[in-house]
């Protein structure tokens, strides 16, 4: 196996294991490398994991964004940048060919919060059941106020006085 390098600073990642999952840190800038599943593996495994793994790897650089292209420590592709859960300001590298993700040092501690923030605003089953049965008796009562209008208004045409034309 080739060594991998890192996408910021070229130079080789260092494995390091958490939990049985092997991971990919640069010693320089703390960026992680995780192979396609990797991160959604240590998540499932352990939710308060990121932060964790976060915090052990301090960057030895100062940020910075390289002037080269970012490129895969796998298959040395070009990586695609995207949002994390698409609505997040989280941008993270993916390679389109292994489906690895490169996760700059600091971005696992947001991740996590983003998460958390996503499990707080979800809406319980039970509060789900009642906002459907409301709504089933909005239209239930909707309906019933239909029916009554229509048929008030054909008693009063049945009841009118009809006139020979």
């Amino acid at each position: 196996m080739s060594e991998r390098l890192c996408p910021v600073c070229q130079i080789e990642l260092k494995p390091q294991v958490h939990l049985g999952v092997t991971i990919d840190v640069c010693p320089a800038c703390a960026g992680i490398w995780f192979d396609e599943g990797e991160l959604t593996r240590l998540n499932q495994l352990d939710d308060a994991i990121l932060p964790r793994i976060d915090s052990l790897y301090q960057p030895q650089v100062t940020s910075y964004d390289p002037p080269w292209e970012r490129l895969c420590p796998n298959c040395r592709e070009p990586l695609r940048p995207y949002n994390y859960l698409y609505t997040s300001n989280i941008r993270l590298d993916t390679c389109e060919r292994c489906g690895g993700v490169w996760v700059d040092n600091g971005e696992l501690e947001v991740m996590n919060r983003v998460l958390q923030d996503a499990r707080a605003a979800e809406v319980p089953p039970e509060v789900k059941a009642q906002v459907a049965l409301a709504e089933i008796e909005a239209e239930h009562r909707e309906t019933i106020d239909r029916f009554s209008f229509w048929n008030g208004l054909f008693q009063f045409l049945r009841a009118r006085p009809r006139f020979p034309i």
